[in-house]
């Protein structure tokens, strides 16, 4: 392991799994001479025990994000590409952001991880099923078991168990113990199916979100896996309109500039959860302004929010009014970018979908960027499936790999929510090739986005460490094992033990700041982002303070610095 470097691994990955990659070719030539411009620094060493490369790669994507955003800062301000640094280290923690913002941390100092009064005094739950209520049983409904015929299925509660202990009839008052007693209880129902039974009865019968754990082999030869394998991290459609001329967005005067690049554009953020909430913070951090649309009648997961909210307004609609759609209608109309986080179908069904949005501009003089994301691909028969993190890593063959990697054959959710989170900024980096796209050619811009699409780069083209280096790191934790009813409860707290004893070069107290907040009234302790600029012409901050949902009106505003939205 002695010859490994993280870091040049990164540079490496960067230029040959991304800017050279021909699933990338589409992305603007001057990208090669912007990418010499990125320098990574950071351990040589690996440090977090996972067989897959999520250190080079996430470290890899954000250097992609970097140079595109060079391309832009010369295209649209005529600044020379600016040097960006990207700590390897550092990297590792935009994947365990949600986990580690501290609220109030010269006060009362409450971390986000535990929830509780003192957490919802200033971001409210809105966990309405209690699927996140902290209760071993009711977390157990999302998990990976043993099925009828030996194989593996992960089942997900997608924020409601409720729908899982119906289906399976399970009693959701059963008292246990342990995760362990718990998780018999739940594989003692899967267990009465076959996988495929299995999964067709959540996803077709119920429209309950789950994969079956294959093989990366069996993804990449199943009929799903064929048809999205000619798409990167993500695929850009051009949507030509001879009304609609080559433009960029409206700039605000003494705002709009290379300090920050993305001032002045309007993101409509229509999200929820982790992956596609990142697509749009990521802007927020250049200077876009992003206004939140939630219901109030349905399920969130706000625990998260401090760490994904920055940088948002956050206002509630609720779709099932008229007035609330005409009022969310209008919104789409002022903005330059519409972000889509939800199942495949859902928006489409208010109003709201793809065809929807693009018909609204489609006689304005400038056209709009959609992006829509899901779990496995906008292409093949899996297509209109709902699904999370934790069922990509499943359909894709990522968690029976690192099982493997553990010496055994059963598939583990591998701990972090990296797929996530590198989606999410993979969607940032389509957005802002939109953009440059649509300065040249005009028109409206569809932007496809996926966990899949991450998952099978993951797979295909960063990979797992090679044996010795992996071999050498897992021992450096004393080889622990983990099985496939570990999920992501038990593992977090498990790695997050193992690497703060260590003292890892990733907790390094440089790689977090104290934020102020006027949004809550309170600074917040989080993560700095990752893209550093040392010539200090690119400054990445947000514009407002990240809130729990429904505290703004829903509106734009004239001063996009505005921190909370009245009528």
């Amino acid at each position: 392991m002695d010859t490994y470097s993280v870091p040049q691994e990164s540079q490496k990955l960067l230029l040959e799994g991304l800017i050279n990659n021909r699933l990338h070719a589409s992305a603007p030539s001057e990208i090669k001479e912007a990418a010499k411009h990125v320098e990574y620094v950071g351990s040589k060493a690996p440090s977090v025990p996972i067989n897959w490369r999520f250190a080079e790669s996430v470290s890899a994507i954000k250097g992609f994000q970097g140079s595109m955003l060079n391309v832009l800062l010369k295209k649209k301000y005529g600044v020379e590409y600016q040097k960006i640094v990207i700590d390897t280290d550092h990297a590792q923690l935009f994947f365990m952001s949600p986990y580690l913002p501290v609220i109030d941390p010269l006060g009362a100092h409450i971390p986000s991880l535990l929830g509780g009064p003192a957490f919802n005094k200033y971001f409210p739950d809105g966990d309405k099923y209690k699927a996140f209520d902290g209760t071993t049983f009711r977390t157990a409904a999302t998990n990976i078991y043993r099925t009828k015929d030996g194989r593996y299925y992960h089942l997900h509660a997608s924020l409601n168990p409720v729908i899982i202990h119906e289906v399976l009839n399970i009693d959701p008052g059963t008292e246990v113990t342990t995760v362990k007693e718990a998780c018999k209880v739940y594989e003692d129902k899967v267990s009465q199916y076959t996988a495929k039974e299995i999964e067709t009865m959540m996803n077709d019968k119920h429209r309950q979100a789950g994969s079956i754990c294959w093989s990366t082999e069996e993804y990449k030869a199943s009929a799903h896996g064929k048809v999205n394998a000619h798409v990167g991290l993500f695929e850009v459609h051009h949507i030509p309109n001879p009304t609609q001329r080559p433009t960029w967005w409206t700039p605000v005067e003494g705002h709009t500039g290379p300090s920050r690049p993305l001032y002045g554009l309007k993101v409509l953020d229509l999200t929820r959860i982790i992956a596609s909430s990142t697509v749009t913070r990521e802007l927020a951090e250049l200077g876009a302004s992003v206004l939140r649309i939630t219901s109030p009648n349905v399920t969130d997961l706000t625990s998260i929010l401090p760490d994904l909210s920055w940088g948002k307004w956050s206002a509630h609609l609720d779709l099932t009014k008229v007035d609330d759609r005409a009022r969310l209608r209008a919104l789409v109309e002022e903005s330059d970018v519409v972000v889509d986080g939800y199942r495949p179908g859902v928006m489409a069904k208010w109003g709201f979908g793809k065809e929807d949005i693009l018909g609204l501009f489609e006689k304005k003089e400038r056209g709009v960027i959609y992006v829509h994301e899901n779990c496995y691909g906008w292409n093949g028969p899996w297509a209109y499936r709902s699904g999370w993190q934790q069922v990509s890593d499943a359909n894709c063959g990522v968690s029976m790999e690192f099982g493997k990697a553990m010496g055994h054959g059963e598939p583990v959710t591998p701990v972090f929510p990296n797929a996530d989170f590198c989606t999410g900024a993979a969607g940032a980096i389509g957005v802002l090739q939109a953009l440059i796209e649509r300065s040249e050619k005009g028109g409206s811009f569809v932007l496809d986005v996926a966990l899949n699409y991450y998952s099978q780069w993951l797979i295909n083209t960063c990979s797992t460490y090679p044996p010795e280096v992996w071999d050498a790191l897992w021992t450096t934790y004393g080889r622990p094992v983990f099985h496939h009813a570990d999920h992501m409860g038990v593992t977090f707290p498990r790695f997050y033990k193992m690497l703060t004893e260590r003292g890892v070069p990733v907790f390094n107290p440089d790689f977090f700041e104290v934020r102020g907040n006027k949004a809550i009234g309170v600074p917040i302790k989080t993560v700095k982002p990752i893209l550093g600029f040392p010539q200090g012409v690119v400054q990445v901050r947000y514009n407002v303070g990240s809130r729990g949902n429904g505290v703004d009106y829903p509106r734009w505003p004239e001063d996009l610095l505005t921190e909370t939205l009245t009528v």
